[in-house]
């Protein structure tokens, strides 16, 4: 219960089914959870510039474009701390904004908090805490 309803998570491997399509992926969370509309998942694939995706196989996908797939999938639920893991390793520097943005506001509509754990490319958040090791 606390999974489905307190922790998302953005795992670096993404754990998608490669078989499926970028929407059926998606569906695959947002039917457990029944947290977001169609519509508005359809705006992230738009913002995300992977609309054209929507029916593609995850196989024939690029890794960056299956990042943002896993991202949108990641919002599908509820969350009071969103955890991601490498986030944005594959994506380029509008794309890594893009994904900042839109995880700033659904963590502020949440009223929640964003963890991020990286060894190369950073998000652009306002971090209120930086740990190094």
């Amino acid at each position: 219960e606390i999974r489905k309803r307190s922790i998302s998570m953005l795992f670096q491997e993404l754990r998608l089914f490669t078989e499926l399509t970028a929407w059926e992926n998606v569906q695959l969370k947002n039917s457990l959870t029944g947290f977001k509309s169609k519509k508005e998942i359809k705006a992230w694939f738009e913002q995300f510039g992977i609309a054209d995706k929507w029916d593609t196989p995850v196989a024939k996908m690029s890794f960056g474009q299956q990042q943002r797939v896993a991202l949108v999938r990641a919002l599908c639920q509820p969350f009071d701390f969103i955890f991601l893991d490498e986030s944005i390793s594959h994506l380029d520097e509008e794309n890594g904004r893009i994904m900042s943005r839109i995880l700033v506001e659904e963590a502020d509509r949440q009223g929640a908090g964003i963890i991020v754990t990286s060894i190369g490319k950073h998000l652009e958040l306002n971090y209120t805490k930086t740990l190094k090791l």
